[in-house]
């Protein structure tokens, strides 16, 4: 008799144990996948903001560097795609007794740029691409100001707008 309650007190004592680790397993598993689930919001949420900053940042400092008169300047220029126009900005400099353009521009997904003589007329299957974003455009809202609206790979606009310092308006107008 005594063999008896020993035995289904081990069992007892078994089956609690196993419960246990169950539960601690089961626990471990949420935790993890909790986490997991985390860490991808964050390294998307990540990626968001690179693309975003990204672009912001290489735009104002692309046409910031072109701050003085003549400058910079706003087109918009045939597509090869069927939607129209599509905005290019363009920044001038002087090298060598040459005028240069820089292009902006949006093709197939990047944000690229294509610099050459003035003289040379605008492809855009030409260019380096920068950063892949689906959408660009830019206007020029005022003497100086600059408006940019940026799509990213995710679909969230990005509108912001940049200010010369110079005082004059960029595109050679005193």
């Amino acid at each position: 008799m005594n063999f008896a309650k020993r035995n289904n007190k081990s069992i007892v004592d078994f089956l609690f144990i196993l419960a246990l680790f169950g539960a601690f397993a089961i626990t471990a598993l949420f935790v993890v996948l909790f986490g997991a689930r985390i860490y991808n919001s964050t390294v998307s949420n990540m990626n968001t903001n690179y693309e975003k900053r990204t672009a912001m940042s290489y735009l104002t400092e692309k046409i910031r560097s072109h701050d003085y008169t003549g400058g910079a300047d706003v087109a918009d220029l045939k597509s090869l795609r069927e939607d129209g126009d599509h905005s290019v900005l363009k920044l001038y400099q002087d090298m060598g007794g040459k005028r240069y353009v820089t292009y902006l521009f949006v093709h197939e997904g990047y944000l690229k740029e294509f610099t050459a003589d003035e003289a040379y007329d605008f492809d855009y299957s030409s260019g380096t691409p920068i950063l892949a974003i689906k959408d660009f455009s830019v206007r020029k809202e005022s003497d100086g100001l600059y408006f940019f609206n940026i799509t990213d790979t995710n679909d969230e606009n990005t509108q912001f707008f940049v200010a010369l310092y110079s005082g004059t308006d960029g595109d050679g107008d005193e």
